[in-house]
């Protein structure tokens, strides 16, 4: 129960704050290549440090993530080959849907019907990376070493 709380809390406070800042990472990069504006790459400072308290936090109070990530091994080349095809391509098909994951979910959450068709597509995605690459990773890795 503490942890649905403490989930839902989490939630609405990073959602509230993803609303009010409109937080995104490709029109971060876009606007600092272009016109050398950082303003919304201030939103990657605050991500790392949150990042970095949160993990602090979460080891002070004893947590331990089991099968991270999701049973993969990405120890190996193969697996680390393939987790960097899967962020490259995450991030060319995210920009060519205008936007990033992030901004997606807080635009689905106000009731964007082509931010939830991205979210579907999204996590259909997902599934069919983690179906799939569970079995490359092995192939690959032998086949490297």
């Amino acid at each position: 129960m503490l942890a649905f709380i403490a989930t839902l809390v989490i939630g609405l406070v990073l959602g509230y704050l993803g609303q009010r800042s409109r937080f995104c990472a490709v029109s971060g990069f876009r606007d600092w290549f272009l016109i050398r504006d950082t303003r919304l790459l201030k939103g990657y400072g605050a991500l790392l440090a949150g990042g970095v308290l949160g993990y602090a936090f979460f080891k002070l109070i004893g947590g331990k993530i089991l099968n991270y990530p999701l049973g993969m091994d990405i120890g190996t080349a193969g697996g680390a080959a393939v987790i960097a095809i899967a962020a490259i391509g995450m991030a060319y098909f995210s920009t060519l849907a205008d936007g990033c994951p992030f901004r997606q979910h807080v635009a689905a959450a106000t009731g964007s019907t082509t931010s939830l068709l991205y979210l579907l597509g999204f996590y259909t995605g997902i599934v069919y990376f983690f179906l799939v690459t569970t079995n490359i990773v092995s192939i690959i890795s032998k086949l490297i070493t």
